[in-house]
Protein backbone atom coordinates (compact mmCIF):
# COMPACT_ATOMS: atom_id res chain seq x y z
CA UNK A 1 0.00 0.00 0.00
CA UNK A 2 1.02 3.50 -0.40
CA UNK A 3 -0.44 6.81 0.32
CA UNK A 4 -0.76 9.36 -2.50
CA UNK A 5 -2.28 13.13 -2.25
CA UNK A 6 -5.52 13.62 -4.63
CA UNK A 7 -4.67 16.01 -7.73
CA UNK A 8 -7.95 17.18 -7.48
CA UNK A 9 -9.13 18.12 -3.92
CA UNK A 10 -5.53 17.36 -2.10
CA UNK A 11 -7.31 14.58 0.37
CA UNK A 12 -4.87 11.89 1.06
CA UNK A 13 -5.39 8.15 0.35
CA UNK A 14 -4.17 5.05 0.87
CA UNK A 15 -4.12 2.79 -2.03
CA UNK A 16 -2.82 -0.39 -3.64
CA UNK A 17 0.90 -0.50 -5.09
CA UNK A 18 0.00 -2.07 -8.68
CA UNK A 19 -3.26 0.19 -8.58
CA UNK A 20 -3.78 2.52 -12.07
CA UNK A 21 -6.96 4.77 -11.03
CA UNK A 22 -9.23 5.05 -8.47
CA UNK A 23 -12.10 7.42 -6.95
CA UNK A 24 -11.23 9.85 -4.89
CA UNK A 25 -13.38 9.37 -1.21
CA UNK A 26 -13.45 12.93 -0.61
CA UNK A 27 -14.22 14.51 -3.74
CA UNK A 28 -15.44 11.36 -5.54
CA UNK A 29 -13.39 12.32 -8.75
CA UNK A 30 -11.35 9.98 -10.70
CA UNK A 31 -7.43 9.78 -10.05
CA UNK A 32 -4.65 8.67 -12.50
CA UNK A 33 -2.11 6.94 -10.85
CA UNK A 34 0.46 5.84 -13.06
CA UNK A 35 3.61 7.58 -14.20
CA UNK A 36 3.82 9.24 -18.24
CA UNK A 37 6.47 9.61 -20.38
CA UNK A 38 5.48 12.61 -22.95
CA UNK A 39 7.51 11.85 -26.15
CA UNK A 40 5.37 13.75 -28.88
CA UNK A 41 2.64 16.73 -28.78
CA UNK A 42 -0.12 16.60 -25.96
CA UNK A 43 -2.55 19.34 -25.92
CA UNK A 44 -4.73 18.83 -23.01
CA UNK A 45 -6.93 21.02 -20.35
CA UNK A 46 -5.77 19.17 -17.93
CA UNK A 47 -2.71 16.31 -17.69
CA UNK A 48 -3.34 15.03 -13.50
CA UNK A 49 -1.63 12.08 -12.07
CA UNK A 50 -0.61 11.12 -8.96
CA UNK A 51 2.66 9.34 -10.59
CA UNK A 52 5.85 10.88 -12.15
CA UNK A 53 5.24 12.92 -15.65
CA UNK A 54 8.41 13.07 -17.85
CA UNK A 55 8.26 15.05 -20.89
CA UNK A 56 11.25 13.80 -23.16
CA UNK A 57 13.71 16.03 -25.22
CA UNK A 58 10.76 15.96 -27.81
CA UNK A 59 7.96 15.93 -25.99
CA UNK A 60 5.59 19.21 -25.94
CA UNK A 61 2.87 19.63 -23.44
CA UNK A 62 0.25 22.56 -23.80
CA UNK A 63 -1.67 21.88 -20.35
CA UNK A 64 -1.55 22.56 -16.88
CA UNK A 65 0.04 19.89 -15.44
CA UNK A 66 -0.25 18.09 -11.88
CA UNK A 67 2.29 15.45 -10.74
CA UNK A 68 4.17 13.85 -7.90
CA UNK A 69 7.93 14.94 -9.81
CA UNK A 70 8.06 16.07 -12.78
CA UNK A 71 11.40 15.80 -15.04
CA UNK A 72 10.89 18.44 -18.36
CA UNK A 73 13.34 18.43 -21.07
CA UNK A 74 11.16 18.93 -23.08
CA UNK A 75 8.39 21.91 -23.42
CA UNK A 76 5.45 23.17 -21.44
CA UNK A 77 3.19 25.86 -21.60
CA UNK A 78 0.57 26.16 -18.77
CA UNK A 79 0.92 25.96 -15.21
CA UNK A 80 2.87 23.20 -13.32
CA UNK A 81 1.87 22.08 -9.99
CA UNK A 82 4.14 19.06 -8.76
CA UNK A 83 3.62 17.73 -4.88
CA UNK A 84 7.62 16.79 -4.70
CA UNK A 85 10.25 17.74 -7.48
CA UNK A 86 10.24 19.81 -10.64
CA UNK A 87 13.20 19.60 -12.50
CA UNK A 88 14.05 21.67 -15.40
CA UNK A 89 16.96 19.80 -17.57
CA UNK A 90 19.21 22.25 -19.72
CA UNK A 91 16.78 21.45 -22.74
CA UNK A 92 13.76 22.10 -21.21
CA UNK A 93 11.37 24.85 -21.57
CA UNK A 94 8.38 25.78 -19.06
CA UNK A 95 5.97 28.78 -19.77
CA UNK A 96 3.49 28.92 -16.71
CA UNK A 97 3.80 29.25 -12.94
CA UNK A 98 4.86 26.71 -10.85
CA UNK A 99 3.94 25.09 -7.83
CA UNK A 100 6.25 22.87 -5.69
CA UNK A 101 8.53 22.05 -2.49
CA UNK A 102 11.48 21.46 -4.68
CA UNK A 103 12.59 22.93 -8.07
CA UNK A 104 15.88 22.54 -9.83
CA UNK A 105 16.68 24.27 -12.78
CA UNK A 106 19.52 23.30 -14.64
CA UNK A 107 22.20 25.70 -16.90
CA UNK A 108 20.32 26.29 -20.16
CA UNK A 109 16.53 25.61 -19.25
CA UNK A 110 14.44 28.61 -19.87
CA UNK A 111 12.12 29.55 -17.07
CA UNK A 112 9.03 32.00 -18.23
CA UNK A 113 6.87 32.45 -14.98
CA UNK A 114 6.55 32.64 -11.01
CA UNK A 115 7.92 30.36 -8.97
CA UNK A 116 6.09 29.64 -5.41
CA UNK A 117 8.69 26.71 -3.60
CA UNK A 118 5.82 25.75 -0.95
CA UNK A 119 4.55 22.25 0.30
CA UNK A 120 1.39 21.33 -0.85
CA UNK A 121 -0.94 20.52 2.01
CA UNK A 122 -3.18 17.45 2.24
CA UNK A 123 -6.53 18.80 3.70
CA UNK A 124 -7.83 17.68 7.43
CA UNK A 125 -9.51 14.56 7.47
CA UNK A 126 -13.06 15.36 9.15
CA UNK A 127 -14.42 11.64 9.97
CA UNK A 128 -18.79 11.79 8.89
CA UNK A 129 -21.24 12.29 11.63
CA UNK A 130 -22.64 9.23 12.87
CA UNK A 131 -26.57 8.26 12.33
CA UNK A 132 -27.98 8.62 15.98
CA UNK A 133 -31.23 7.76 16.62
CA UNK A 134 -32.14 11.74 17.43
CA UNK A 135 -31.10 12.68 13.91
CA UNK A 136 -33.66 9.67 12.52
CA UNK A 137 -36.53 10.99 14.41
CA UNK A 138 -35.92 14.59 13.21
CA UNK A 139 -35.38 13.56 9.47
CA UNK A 140 -38.96 11.68 10.03
CA UNK A 141 -40.49 14.42 11.29
CA UNK A 142 -39.70 17.22 8.59
CA UNK A 143 -40.71 14.55 6.15
CA UNK A 144 -44.07 14.09 7.58
CA UNK A 145 -44.99 17.70 7.92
Amino acid sequence: MKRVLCTHCVGEIEVANKAMSIFCPHCKKRLILESYKVKTYKAVREFATCGDIVVERKGNVAAQVMAQNLLVKGRIKGSVQARDLIEIAKTGEVSGDIVAPRLIVKDGAMLRGFCRIEPIQPIAKTPPKPITAKTTKRAKSATSS
